[in-house]
């Protein structure tokens, strides 16, 4: 009785809150309405994201537009922008957030100024002007030309997001926003602390995460942990940390959803703790610990009335195979991604120096000349011509080494008191000096690796969007025709089908007659007529049976290697393998050197390029990730290794050659013999994007790719182009012994061959 008490007072509590803010009148709404507009703009007009972008204040501010609550929203950022970085730095975002403002309110009148396009073309444009205003004054190199350019443009684009995140209608593009809108409130707020541990914006992470894996399960739980993560990593210069955490926390704390609660807080304490004791320092440790702890409480109390409102306001926990197919490709990126934060070195951080040259005179000038009764001479009123000395005496310490008095000219040593003094202070700071530049130096490097990062996994990102894009579409008419006929057929089965990006019929079977159908002999030609497509065999992922349109095209993979002098394991790790998409790859890995290390970076970066591959991100994002992880990783010893990526689409023979410091690769098309080279360096040796080559293969075409040991092998040209689709295997061993013949065996070799085929046609067994 008390319990049913003490839920009913929570009910009635909690519903109080909205229905007084319901009968309240339209001028009270608007003075709230305007200070949570002024607090949030405060909070972005705080908020840098990495390489010192502020996109956020100004595109906040274009949102809102002219009203009131623009006003707010502007005199919000400003101010948090002074508050947050000071008015040197500050002053670059809260004018950029008065001039947008100033802009729509002077202009309103104008027609044109009603359209969708014209406040995120204003939020572009004057952040590109004050920018532009800065870097004036500052660096002209053509990164910060490319940085300039590209802030401008995020925030228009995020402008625009925010625009449909306000707006009343319900949609794609209203949620989409609305998530933005969440994820920058929890970037804001990531800073904000309480007793110098625990963050507001990852406590509100944690109650989203723990809110995603209850309706959404494991996948729902592990996709908001990877967003959200990324966006406190970005805003909190923590690499992968949070990822890791929250994503972690969200698997886990999903495979309890939709049963009971407590088991789902308690699931993602339980991962969210493991992650952070795994990769987390001890300070940010203890505050996941306790944030997650928090979240938990707070996502216990609420009544489930308010859950079962957002579960129908959103599109998390609905079912479709469309659905689990997004969510199942999130959940592989999230894996993948836990696995290249293990492979990353901790990044040495080095503090701030100054580059003056001079700057070593005057500290050992503080030193020396303190008590001198010529200071006054020589570095006031002869100040210029100290100066002069000086610097020619900086640059005969430069061609000669160690500072000593005769390094100044003749006059100067004349008149100084204490030469021999003041040499030798000038030679220790001197010393400093260059140290701190080579740390200077070694830290910008990190940076740029750093940005390099957040880069990939922006790029890698973009990529996992585009699958839940138009790209990807429900077949209601395929589903239709499939569940007419499986009613008479198997009854009790569920299906639905849907196209991929790459236009591939998906296939999802599940229900308790799906073990009636698999008893039938000749189910999955029956379900192909139905279908209208030819199904591939099934695939089994837990309750559900997957299927697959047959490729028009068909690969036969052949490999041949073998061992230095015979002595395992190889530094090479080859591996061939088709996505769900029907794009097949083919990886070569050399690793540098042979033996068990080079073995090990090898299979380490082949198996995390297969797991993003799979995952659905783009084969030239997974070398940039491969490249930024192996420099970073670098820091503690060298790990370069050339990497070979062959990418065939099975559909419609569209592929593409990627390289980092791989031998020559031959592409047999169209009757002739291609040889596809590469420039760059090994992958871990320099921070530039993989060379790229892209063809269009037919059926017909081969392909020979091999390692550096096997590239002795001569007249590689001609053999494949006189080698059918029966002897590709052959001609793989045929290298392989060639090459070890002339090279004596001294190297690990790797050879894999490629033949494609209509489907159907003979040659491939």
């Amino acid at each position: 009785m008390k319990k049913e008490q003490r839920a009913k007072w929570r009910d009635r509590l909690l519903g109080r809150i909205p229905q007084k803010l319901r009968d309240m009148d339209e001028r009270k709404k608007g003075v709230l309405r305007g200070l949570g507009v002024f607090l949030f703009g405060f909070l972005l007009g705080r908020t840098e994201l990495p390489g010192r972008f502020a996109p956020l204040g100004g595109a906040f501010a274009a949102a809102w537009g002219a009203g009131g609550c623009g006003a707010a929203a502007a005199a919000g950022v400003m101010l948090g922008a002074v508050a947050g970085f000071g008015l040197a730095e500050g002053l670059r975002i809260a004018a950029t957030a008065m001039l947008v403002y100033a802009a729509l309110f002077l202009l309103k009148e104008w027609k044109f100024t009603g359209r969708p396009f014209f406040a995120p073309l204003t939020a572009a444009f004057m952040t590109g002007l004050i920018g532009a205003v800065y870097l004036r004054y500052g660096e002209h190199s053509p990164s910060a030309i490319a940085l300039w350019l590209a802030e401008a443009l995020l925030a228009g684009g995020i402008a625009s997001l925010y625009r449909l995140g306000l707006r009343r209608e319900q949609g794609r593009g209203r949620a989409l926003g609305g998530a933005l809108l969440g994820l920058s409130l929890v970037m804001a707020l990531e800073n904000v602390t309480v007793a110098g541990v625990i963050s507001l914006g990852r406590c509100l992470a944690a109650c989203a995460v723990l809110t995603a894996a209850w309706l959404g399960g494991a996948q729902g739980g592990a996709l908001a942990g990877l967003l959200l993560g990324l966006g406190l990593d970005a805003a909190g210069s923590t690499p992968g940390v949070c990822t890791l955490a929250l994503g972690c926390a969200g698997a886990l704390g999903g495979f309890a959803g939709g049963r009971i609660r407590l088991l789902t807080a308690l699931g993602c304490v339980l991962g969210n703790a493991a992650a952070a004791f795994w990769g987390a320092g001890a300070e940010l440790r203890t505050g996941l610990l306790y944030e997650f702890f928090i979240a938990s409480v707070l996502f216990i109390l609420p009544p489930e009335r308010l859950f079962e409102n957002i579960r129908r306001r959103s599109a998390v926990g609905e079912s479709g195979g469309l659905l689990h197919y997004l969510q199942g490709r999130m959940g592989l990126a999230a894996a993948a991604f836990s696995t290249l934060h293990a492979l990353l070195a901790e990044t040495p951080v080095s503090g701030r120096n100054d580059e003056d040259v001079l700057s070593a005179f005057d500290a050992a000038a503080e030193e020396t000349c303190r008590s001198c009764r010529k200071r006054e001479e020589c570095w006031g009123v002869d100040y210029q011509a100290t100066r002069s000395a000086l610097q020619a005496a900086w640059q005969s310490m430069e061609s000669g080494g160690a500072a000593s008095p005769e390094d100044f000219p003749l006059w100067f040593r004349d008149r100084c008191l204490n030469i021999r003094g003041y040499a030798a202070a000038v030679g220790r700071e001197r010393k400093e000096l260059l140290r701190r530049r080579q740390m200077k130096q070694r830290l910008r490097a990190d940076r740029d690796l750093l940005e390099r990062q957040y880069a990939d996994f922006a790029a890698a990102l973009r990529d996992l969007a585009a699958l839940s894009r138009g790209s990807a579409r429900e077949e209601p008419g395929t589903a239709k025709r499939l569940r007419a006929f499986l009613r008479d057929y198997a009854p009790g089965t569920l299906t639905s089908a849907f196209r991929d990006g790459n236009g591939r019929l998906h296939v999802e079977l599940e229900g308790v007659g799906k073990t009636a159908l698999l008893a039938k002999p000749d189910w999955l030609s029956q379900l192909s007529q139905a279908a209208g497509v030819e199904l591939s065999c099934p695939d089994t992922r837990g309750e559900r049976l997957l299927l697959y349109e047959k490729e028009p095209l068909e690969a036969e993979v052949g490999v041949a290697a073998c061992c230095r002098g015979g002595k395992s394991p190889s530094g090479d790790v080859a591996r061939s393998f088709k996505t769900a998409e029907g794009v097949l790859y083919l990886l070569v890995a050399d690793g540098m050197g042979s033996g068990p290390e080079a073995a090990g970076d090898s299979e380490e970066a082949a198996s995390l390029a297969e797991k993003l591959l799979r995952a659905g991100i783009g084969p030239e994002t997974v070398m940039r990730l491969l490249n930024t992880a192996l420099l970073l990783r670098s820091e503690k010893r060298i790990a370069s290794l050339s990497l070979d990526l062959l990418s065939v689409n099975l559909f419609s023979g569209e592929a593409c050659v990627y390289k980092y410091g791989a031998a020559p690769s031959y592409v047999r098309s169209g009757g002739r013999v291609r040889l596809v080279r590469g420039e760059s360096a090994a992958a871990g040796t320099e921070d530039r994007g993989p060379d790229c080559t892209r063809l269009q293969l037919e059926s017909g075409s081969a392909a020979v790719i091999l390692t550096d040991g096997a590239a002795r092998a001569e007249h590689v040209e001609d053999k494949l182009l006189r080698c059918g689709p029966a002897e590709l295997r052959e001609l793989a061993g045929n290298i392989l012994a060639e090459a070890g013949a002339q090279g004596g065996w001294e190297d690990d070799m790797t050879v894999l061959t490629l033949s494609l085929l209509k489907r159907g046609e003979p040659g491939i067994s």
